[in-house]
Formats: structure tokens, C-alpha cells, sequence
């Protein structure tokens, strides 16, 4: 079970935002590097420096330096929609 910070789950959860509630997001989904700027700028008061790398380090999203930016991976996919990611866990 991966549990991320509050940065790292912030940066993530933008490639759901980005296909909205009635979408979601899906394995393979890509996002410019300018995207991740913008929601840097946007969030103050969270340090996000490094945070891209450690989701790549922990293969939850791939970077594509060839579109200069970053895709989703199955295992970021199961982090964000199934029992699987860390803070989606319930106690029953």
C-alpha cells in the first residue's frame, strides 16, 4: 500500500480534474508539463518541488520527455480509483 503526501496525492489527482467527476481519468492519460506549473502556481503554501519525480520513482505516473510531460499508469490509476490506493482504504 503506497501512501503519498498531500503534494504528491494534489499533483495526482490532476489527471482526474482535468477529465472531470463523470469521466475520471484512465491509464495512458497525458498531461503537459505546463500543467503541473499551472497547479503549482495555483496551490501556495504546499512545497512541490520534486514531487513529479517521486510519483515517477514510485511508477504511479511516466514522463514523456518527447511531449514534455507526464502519463498515467495503471498503478496510479489504481491509487486513485480502486481499494488498492493507499488513502482510498476504508476500515469496514
Amino acid at each position: 500500500m503506497i501512501l503519498l503526501t498531500k503534494p504528491e496525492e494534489v499533483f495526482l489527482v490532476q489527471f482526474h480534474e482535468q477529465k472531470g467527476d463523470r469521466v475520471g481519468a484512465r491509464p495512458g492519460d497525458f498531461l503537459p508539463a505546463a500543467y503541473f506549473q499551472k497547479t503549482e502556481t495555483e496551490t501556495p503554501g504546499i512545497e512541490l518541488e520534486g514531487v513529479l519525480d517521486t510519483l515517477v520513482a514510485r511508477h504511479l505516473v511516466e514522463h514523456d520527455a518527447e511531449r514534455d510531460g507526464y502519463t498515467l499508469t495503471q498503478e496510479g490509476y489504481d491509487y486513485l480509483y480502486t481499494r488498492e490506493g493507499g488513502r482510498r482504504i476504508t476500515e469496514e
